[in-house]
């Protein structure tokens, strides 16, 4: 714990929206400008504007046994390093004097919204709502044609500011410091983000030149299709869906995906709040394809064009685009153009992806119609090559390593299913040992649907997913139930029952394990453990201490008594508890599968994390993580592929404990991302 540390805020205005730009950009906004700076504690506090002598607040930067606390720090560093010092004189202050409240909210599964996370723990809500609203009006020209810099406008900044301190030393004293171990972790994720990534601008601006040209006539096409609708107004699509007799329950991505037959990445901090029984397996031709349409021209995927321009900074790249600690188990998770999200590549030439280069090379055209005639339709295409955007620096390269099938190793090794961890050892193809399973002959690659059966049930598995769920979500042409006049049509209750009887029959126990340690630890409030993960209750918390050392933070967990889904009259103890799922803090039912989840996670977090610092000290610079995967930015010279994968696959005494057969699969050096 720092000795001595101020609380510290800024007020600015800007023409830029924060939100959009991310904070290097919108500090560099030529319109940025500096309205009030305040620090201090609940006791004493400070206040500067531009102008003002600097003595008191340049002694305390000097001052290098001061932490500057900031919620949300990386908007204030950003402040700092490209306004206070180059138009103020101020010296740095390095990332080793600051401390964010926000990250440890997101640590502890908080909401990292201040005035959010005031309500959520009820600390006193001294935000000035009326001040609020008086500080963003400084940021608009009103009719006058100027903006107001009022004595009186800026002392309505500095009443809000000064409240903003409270709030925030209020917020500090109440979830403390993180741990030595997190903070470090925070300081890799600092210097990954303010690396940033380049971006191909001249890229960038073509492919929102084909989108453009592209959109049109599929526009037109959806209001031929749909009686003159445009394909934003949801209730109404709705609405002609039901007349073509097809019931949508609501527009989200994954269940028109999963309707279409299309596949979507998810991410673990995805609700799963879909209908298994929502799915229609066979769309009428008018409305798949008006469907189609709507998922291809008003899907976030495209959007991230725009974002893409408008966050990247001057030395054109951008920064910020990772969260520390995004996800209840640990992991970062994506930013300002959502870097995690990626959508799959669906374009193919001759079955195949289409060579990164020559798709670039037709986008840079800006012609829909050339990129069309070489690569099909010209918005898919594009955003098939969306990840092309990210670019190496001149004199380096990008290099990427992905954890081959990590949550499933992990998840078999925690269970102590050895002969399985043993396959993927030496190499095994896994999933189709899990197919001839299923299929009770023997499955290999040439067949491609029993293997890719297999495959899903060892990815989609091991967290107790049921029947109906895997339907939905891989199988929607296979039966639910297996009939007893055709046995030998395989079911996903039979696929599921194989994966959980016969192919991995220790994994169940890991879920009732951790779900009765996790209970037992919150009703009886005394710690129990379960498979090297312990449960405690700690201030209103209930922590998992995993493997690595780490804690895992469940909010305000609540005992409960819940009936069985098997049987409504069979009712057992259980418990909630409350975490940020949707931009909401929503009340979860724990259940085993789902803290089996968060344990393998959070494994597979600490265990990329130790990479992730071993790269950044053996000439490896990560510029982005996402999920499994570690992409560095390495000077050419250095970019020795080997090297790199010896390092993500040298783990720790505890990862080698657990036996988790780690394997790391590296892409050649590349000038541009390709997955």
């Amino acid at each position: 714990m720092p000795l001595r540390f101020h609380i510290v805020d800024f007020e600015t205005a800007s023409d830029a929206n924060l939100k959009r730009v991310g904070a290097w950009c919108y500090a560099e906004h030529p319109t940025t400008e500096i309205l009030t700076l305040w620090w201090g504690n609940e006791n004493k506090r400070q206040c500067w504007h531009p102008g003002d002598d600097r003595t008191a607040l340049l002694a305390e930067v000097n001052d290098e046994s001061v932490t500057w606390v900031a919620f949300n720090a990386g908007f204030e560093k950003a402040i700092w390093r490209t306004i206070m010092m180059p138009d103020y004189g101020f010296p740095d202050i390095p990332n080793s004097r600051w401390h964010d409240a926000q990250a440890v909210c997101a640590m502890k599964v908080l909401p990292q919204d201040l005035d959010r996370a005031i309500k959520v723990l009820r600390l006193p809500d001294l935000k000035d709502k009326a001040g609020s609203k008086a500080v963003i009006a400084l940021s608009k020209i009103p009719k006058r044609g100027y903006y107001d810099r009022s004595p009186a406008a800026i002392q309505a900044t500095d009443i809000y500011c000064e409240q903003d301190i409270l709030s925030e030393a209020g917020l500090h004293a109440r979830v403390g410091w993180l741990p030595p171990g997190e903070r470090s972790v925070w300081l890799l994720n600092q210097r990954i983000n303010e690396r940033g990534l380049r971006l191909d601008l001249p890229y960038i601006r073509a492919a929102q030149q084909v989108v453009d040209r592209a959109t049109e006539p599929l526009a037109l096409e959806f209001q031929q299709l749909t009686g003159g609708l445009d394909f934003t107004q949801m209730a109404k699509i709705k609405d002609w869906c039901a007349t073509q007799g097809v019931t949508l329950h609501d527009m989200m991505k994954e269940r028109l995906a999963a309707m279409l037959g299309e596949d979507i990445d998810a991410t673990e901090e995805d609700e799963d709040d879909t209908d298994p029984g929502a799915y229609v397996p066979h769309l009428p031709d008018s409305v798949r394809r008006a469907l189609s349409i709507r998922q291809l021209i008003g899907s976030a995927s495209i959007k991230k064009l725009a974002r893409m321009r408008d966050c990247v900074c001057s030395d054109g790249r951008a920064r910020g685009l990772l969260q520390y600690h995004g996800t209840g188990p640990g992991r970062s998770a994506g930013r300002l153009f959502q870097p995690h999200n990626f959508p799959r590549g669906t374009t193919r030439v001759n079955g195949k992806a289409p060579d990164p280069e020559e798709l670039v090379a037709a986008i840079m055209t800006g012609d829909p119609d050339y990129v069309e005639m070489l690569f099909g339709p010209p918005v898919e295409a594009v955003v098939s090559g969306l990840r092309h955007a990210i670019i190496a620096a001149p004199g380096r390269v990008l290099l990427t390593g992905d954890y081959a099938g990590i949550q499933a190793r992990t998840v078999l090794a925690v269970a102590g299913q050895h002969d399985k961890t043993a396959l993927m050892a030496a190499g095994a193809d896994i999933y189709c040992d899990m197919a001839s399973q299923i299929y009770k002959r023997k499955i290999t690659k040439a067949d491609v649907e029993e293997r890719q059966t297999g495959k899903n049930s060892v990815l989609g598995l091991g967290f107790q997913m049921g029947a109906p769920k895997f339907q939905l979500k891989y199988a929607p042409d296979f039966p639910l139930e297996t009939d007893a006049e055709h046995p030998e049509i395989i079911s996903c209750k039979k696929v599921v029952e194989t994966y959980r009887k016969e192919w991995a029959p220790k994994v169940p126990h890991v879920w009732y394990g951790l779900q009765d340690a996790a209970i037992a630890t919150v009703w009886e409030k005394k710690p129990h453990s379960a498979y090297g993960v312990e449960y405690m209750l700690e201030d209103g918390w209930l922590t998992a201490r995993l493997p690595s050392g780490r804690k895992m933070w469940y909010f305000n967990p609540t005992p409960t008594r819940r009936p069985m889904p098997w049987d409504e009259n069979d009712i057992r103890p259980g418990f909630t508890y409350q975490a940020m799922k949707m931009g909401q803090m929503k009340i979860i039912d724990a259940f085993g599968g789902q803290l089996t989840e968060n344990v393998v996670m959070g494994i597979e977090r600490d265990l990329m994390t130790n990479a992730m610092f071993k790269c950044e000290k053996n000439g490896f610079p990560i510029c982005l993580e996402i999920h499994d995967q570690i992409v560095a930015e390495p000077l050419r010279a250095d970019a020795d592929t080997l090297a790199f994968k010896q390092i993500m696959e040298d783990c720790e005494p505890w990862v080698r404990q657990i036996q988790i057969p780690v394997s790391v699969e590296v892409e050649q050096p590349m000038l541009r991302f390709r997955k």
